[in-house]
């Protein structure tokens, strides 16, 4: 009876022991009845790195779903051997294989990866003038990406290679207005198509000031000097408040206080500055906003 009781107790260590042995690596045995379940696992990665937040679908012999860490890893647990399919999926993404077949069968199985592939779109339009097509025009694109194109011959212009989100697409050439002065717009699942532009000439255009070659008039003791300047088309004119008092570069009739818009400095005060580079041949009175009286013209030839 004592043998009996003693070969009891050596005997339930060795069965642990080699149902332990049995699970071997990447397994998991249940102790109380010493069942064996297996494992499948692997990474998605996107050009490269691991992607996170794939939803991870497994379907055949039992179903279940989880998701890929920070580093594109996804593991299922607790499996019976059986016939499965792997299926990743992640809005704006391809994968590649699209789903992966696999067996169970009296071993985990591991390296099941995926390549996923950002889906990509379009933005493209058009900029016009006067009814036909306007090239060399920047074209600035910001926000979720940011990138740059010019207007080709006919005017055309396109963005390429962009993923689902929110874009701002902003034109410019100097010499001329735009209409809209930008576009938002926010791709999500197509291609955007026909985000064109109308430009208008303008005929004077406030600019960035040049560290030279423009025509400099000061303002100082309430007045331009000097105040008749002659350039040609496309030059440069600079006026720099050399006063203690504000003033302002407005284009218009001073006598009669109207502005007309073609280009207005806004408040400058002491050390201030504006350029205005000009485009059309004809004259451009223009004067100062809080002292009418202050008059001067820029004539181009």
């Amino acid at each position: 009876m004592r043998n009996s009781r003693l070969r009891g107790l050596w005997l339930g260590p060795f069965l642990i022991l080699a149902i332990v042995g049995l699970a071997g690596c990447g397994t998991t045995a249940d102790l109380s009845t010493g069942k064996v379940t297996y494992s499948i696992s692997g990474q998605v990665t996107l050009t490269g790195s691991g992607l996170s937040g794939v939803t991870m679908s497994l379907n055949g012999t039992s179903s279940a779903t989880t998701t890929t860490d920070s580093s594109g890893n996804y593991s299922f647990t607790g499996l019976d051997n059986g016939v499965y399919a792997v299926t990743p999926d992640r809005a704006g993404f391809t994968f590649t294989p699209v789903s992966s077949p696999q067996t169970v069968s009296g071993v985990s199985l591991t390296g099941i990866n995926f390549t996923a592939s950002a889906l990509t779109y379009s933005i493209s339009g058009q900029v016009t003038s006067s009814g036909s097509g306007l090239s060399g025009v920047t074209m600035t694109l910001s926000d979720t990406h940011s990138a740059i194109t010019t207007t080709d011959a006919g005017g055309n212009y396109t963005f390429a290679n962009l993923v689902s989100g929110s874009y701002t697409v902003t034109p410019s050439r100097t010499g001329y207005s735009f209409s809209p002065a930008d576009n938002s717009l926010t791709l999500s699942g197509a291609n955007i198509s026909a985000a064109d532009f109308t430009a208008s000439q303008v005929v004077a255009q406030i600019v960035t000031c040049p560290s030279s070659g423009t025509d400099n008039v000061s303002i100082l003791n309430f007045l331009f000097t000097p105040d008749n300047v002659t350039i040609s088309a496309n030059d440069i004119v600079k006026w720099t408040n050399n006063d203690f008092v504000t003033h302002t570069v407005t284009s218009g009739v001073g006598a009669t206080s109207t502005p007309d818009d073609k280009f207005n400095s806004g408040s400058l005060g002491n050390g201030g500055t504006v350029c205005v580079q000009f485009f059309q041949v004809g004259a451009y009175p223009y004067y100062c906003i809080f002292h009418t009286y202050m008059i001067g013209t820029v004539t181009v030839q």
